[in-house]
């Protein structure tokens, strides 16, 4: 009976890892070009000692964290700051802790070094995996292939000027997890090299991928999922308790 409880507990643990991915997709679902996690890869295994009638179940994880390829809907904000990727490629980012990471989260905007941001701040890199740094403008247009055109202050109406070109990559998507900052990279923690393979649609963002009735649903059925475990470890206890008085019997 002990193999019986050890699985439900291993499936209780699994349960609660796949439950904290829940919790960070419905905390994501407004997040432009957010990718849904996905739940930890792995099986279970038996362990069992030698010459002894007992075992255990252990979860067998990986660390490796996936997520969805699925492409989020295209929201049109008409914003010049807004920006879309249209294919399966991707921006590089450049986040707080200065390690580069790749994202498909378009709401830029410039922060207070005139330097091209994402809404959360992490600088949005050129082709040269570079922070890309803006004269003051009035009006900004990037175009299908990432090139950046302003028409800087003081400028004729429409004299426009090439700052650079957003950095991209469309490198296979298996290739890439979530690392333990919630930011994609290859499995090693580093980048693919920008090939500048992604296109571009201006005025448009990416929503999140998530959808907020799957993942409520998803909750409903992993609650019954533990219902059933708990009952059958309540079972393997009972079962345990009325083996040990039969072999108590008088003989």
């Amino acid at each position: 009976m002990d193999r019986l409880a050890q699985t439900a507990l291993s499936a209780i643990r699994q349960m609660q890892d796949n439950k904290f991915d829940l919790a960070h997709n419905l905390a994501n679902v407004n997040v432009p070009g957010f990718r849904r996690d996905l739940p930890n890869e792995g099986n279970a295994g038996f362990l069992k000692e030698l010459e002894k009638l007992s075992a255990k179940v252990l979860p067998l994880e990986t660390d490796v964290r996936k997520f969805s390829n699925e492409a989020g809907p295209l929201q049109n904000t008409g914003l010049d700051t807004d920006v879309a990727v249209l294919n399966d490629g991707f921006f590089y980012i450049q986040p707080e802790n200065g390690q580069v990471a790749l994202s498909r989260r378009g709401d830029f905007g410039v922060n207070s070094q005139n330097e091209l941001v994402n809404g959360v701040g992490d600088l949005v890199l050129s082709d040269g995996l570079e922070p890309i740094v803006l004269p003051n403008f009035t009006s900004m247009s990037i175009t299908d292939i990432g090139e950046i055109l302003v028409q800087q202050v003081g400028a004729p109406d429409g004299e426009m000027t090439s700052v650079g070109f957003l950095g991209s990559t469309t490198t296979e998507l298996d290739q890439l997890v979530k690392s333990l900052d919630g930011n994609i990279r290859k499995a090693d923690g580093t980048v693919p090299e920008a090939d500048q393979t992604a296109r571009f649609g201006q005025g448009y963002l990416e929503a999140s991928n998530v959808s907020a009735i799957e993942e409520l649903i998803k909750n409903i059925d992993m609650q019954r999922q533990f219902e059933i475990n708990v009952k059958l470890i309540k079972k393997a206890s009972d079962l345990d308790s009325a083996g040990a008085k039969l072999m108590n019997l008088p003989s």
